[in-house]
C-alpha cells in the first residue's frame, strides 16, 4: 500500500487549476487524481482518472445518488488495498464518501483549507458545518496562510497537525507584458463579486479620485445585485470571466485593487504578483502574509483610504516602478514546483 489519492472534482474558477498544478508538478507519481470531465478548462494531468460530476442542480442529483455510487464501487479495490492517503486540495461536494472511507479503514487524509470560516455572505449553518466535518476527519491540515489557521483554531476551536504552505502563482497564458512605458492609468478589480469584496467602496472612492485614473473595469460575476450605471470612467462587466478574458483584462490594466472588507487570502494576489502589477489592498485578513509593506499600495477599508491609494499608484511613479521590481523577484520565491515540493513531503510522509 504506498499510493495517494487525490481529488479535483471542481469544474470552474482557480480552485481545480490549484489542484490540477500541484499534481503536474509532484515528481513522486505514486498517486492517482480523480478529475472532473466536466471541467471547462482541460489540460493533460498525470494518472488522473476522469469522472462525470454535473453541470447544474438536476445532474447533481442524478449524478450524485446513481452515478457517484458506481465510482465509488469501481474504486473501492484500490482504496482498500493501494490508497494510503487521501488528499484533498479543497474541498468539493463528493469529497464527503471518500473521507468516510478512508476514515473508516483509518488512512491519513491531508486536507488543503482555502476558507476555514466562510466569508460574511457566504455564510450559512450547513455550508460552514460541512466545512467543519472536512477539518474534524482531517489528519493533517495545510494552511495557506497564518490568519486562516488563527481563524480556524480560535472561532471553531479546532487544534490540528498542521502546515503553513501558501498559494503559488497562478499564471495566465493569455497575459501579454507589455515590456514599453505606459501611460495609461487603467485601473482593474477582477473575480467573483461578493459583498465582503468591498465593490461599492471602490465605486466610491474611484468616483473621489476621478482625476487620477483614465478607466476602472470591475469584471466578475456578481452574487448579489449591484446598484451602479456605468459611466464613461468606471465599467461593470457582469459575468463569469473565461481565462482568455481574464488574461486580456490583465494585458489592459496597470493596476489591480482589492478593496476588500475581510479576507483570508487571494488568488489574485497571486495573478497580480505573476503579471507584476502593482496592487492597491485593504489591510485585511491574510493579505499582509501574501505582500510584504513594499510590495503594495495599503489602504484601510473604507472609501476615503481606497481613494488616498489611488490617487498614490498613479500619481506616485518611483514607488509603482519599485513595487512593478519587487513583485518581479517575489515570483521566483512562489513558483508552482517550490510549494508542490511542499505538499509532497506531507502527503508520502508516513
Amino acid at each position: 500500500m504506498e499510493k495517494v489519492l487525490i481529488l479535483s472534482l471542481g469544474r470552474t474558477g482557480s480552485l481545480p487549476i490549484y489542484g490540477e498544478e500541484i499534481a503536474k508538478k509532484i515528481k513522486n507519481q505514486s498517486f492517482d487524481i480523480l478529475i472532473s470531465k466536466n471541467r471547462l478548462i482541460k489540460n493533460k494531468i498525470p494518472n488522473s482518472i476522469e469522472i462525470k460530476t454535473y453541470t447544474n442542480k438536476i445532474t447533481f442529483l442524478l449524478n450524485t445518488f446513481f452515478y457517484l455510487p458506481i465510482v465509488l464501487l469501481l474504486l473501492s479495490p484500490k482504496i482498500i488495498k493501494k490508497y494510503n492517503t487521501l488528499y484533498l486540495p479543497y474541498q468539493h461536494l463528493w469529497d464527503f464518501p471518500f473521507i468516510f472511507l478512508f476514515k473508516i479503514l483509518n488512512r491519513k487524509i491531508v486536507f488543503t483549507i482555502h476558507d476555514g470560516v466562510l466569508h460574511a455572505g457566504e455564510r450559512n449553518i450547513v455550508s460552514q458545518k460541512m466545512t467543519n466535518y472536512r477539518i474534524k476527519k482531517a489528519s493533517e491540515i495545510i494552511y495557506l496562510t497564518s490568519y486562516v489557521k488563527g481563524l480556524v483554531e480560535n472561532e471553531l476551536g479546532y487544534l490540528k497537525k498542521h502546515h503553513i504552505v501558501p498559494h503559488p502563482i497562478i499564471e495566465n497564458k493569455f497575459f501579454k507584458k507589455n515590456t514599453k512605458i505606459r501611460n495609461t492609468k487603467n485601473l482593474l478589480f477582477f473575480g467573483r463579486i461578493d459583498k465582503y469584496k468591498g465593490v461599492e467602496m471602490l465605486i466610491d472612492a474611484a468616483q473621489l479620485s476621478s482625476k487620477s485614473f483614465d478607466k476602472l473595469i470591475i469584471a466578475g460575476k456578481s452574487q448579489y445585485y449591484i446598484n451602479f450605471v456605468d459611466t464613461n470612467q468606471i465599467s461593470l462587466i457582469d459575468k463569469y470571466l473565461s481565462e482568455k478574458e481574464i488574461g486580456e483584462l490583465l494585458s489592459w490594466a496597470d493596476v489591480l485593487v482589492l478593496p476588500y472588507k475581510e479576507a483570508s487570502q487571494s488568488g489574485v494576489i497571486t495573478l497580480g504578483i505573476f503579471c507584476e502589477l502593482p496592487m492597491i489592498c485593504t489591510n485585511v485578513g491574510g493579505f499582509t502574509e501574501q505582500l510584504e509593506d513594499d510590495e503594495c499600495i495599503w489602504c484601510n477599508p473604507n472609501t476615503e483610504s481606497i481613494s488616498k491609494a489611488i490617487d498614490t499608484v498613479f500619481n506616485d511613479k518611483t514607488r509603482y516602478y519599485s513595487i512593478k521590481n519587487k513583485l518581479k523577484l517575489k515570483k521566483q520565491s512562489l513558483t508552482w514546483e517550490k510549494i508542490a515540493s511542499k505538499i509532497e513531503e506531507i502527503i508520502f510522509k508516513e
